[in-house]
């Protein structure tokens, strides 16, 4: 599966040079960000990769990868943190599910691929904190889930 990294207002030139996509896996990370890099050009009701999936509609289109900074592939990571990834063809999300096993990291189906619009702002917060923040670009995330006893108080249990 070839993979690189497009700015948003060069993807119409890729597609084109790119051929026939038919039942071909893209992996988007690339965000719908303006020509400056200061702010998404599509959000809210839809997200790059929707629209990247208009652009090629018979490929199998999945949002993963750009929720992390780069530096974090290239880290020893322990616990493994999260990677969340989306797309509406369960076979092509199995696939990337393995890529970011093979990476180094613990999957997260967010479900169909219009979660992108939530994913590509949440991009926008760990880039921040990656190269704005004080501790620098080596950031990552882990989602836990808790059963609801774990997170109920217990009548015999005492307050501190």
């Amino acid at each position: 599966m070839p993979c690189c990294w497009v700015h948003w207002l060069r993807v119409d030139d890729v597609l084109k040079q790119a051929g026939d996509l038919s039942g071909k896996i893209i992996v988007t990370c690339s965000l719908p960000m303006n020509k400056d890099d200061t702010a998404l050009v599509v959000g809210l009701t839809s997200s790059g990769a929707e629209e990247l999936a208009k652009k090629a509609p018979k490929a199998r289109v999945v949002s993963a990868f750009s929720t992390i900074p780069s530096e974090v592939l290239f880290t020893n990571k322990k616990p493994r943190p999260s990677l969340v990834c989306c797309g509406d063809d369960a076979d092509a999300k199995r696939v990337v599910a393995q890529l970011i096993r093979d990476v180094g990291f613990d999957p997260v189906d967010a479900g169909p691929l219009r979660t992108a619009r939530y994913t590509e702002p949440f991009s926008l917060l760990v880039a921040q904190l990656a190269y704005e923040g004080e501790k620098g670009p080596e950031v990552a995330y882990r989602f836990e889930w808790f059963s609801a006893a774990l997170l109920t108080p217990s009548r015999t249990a005492r307050r501190v």
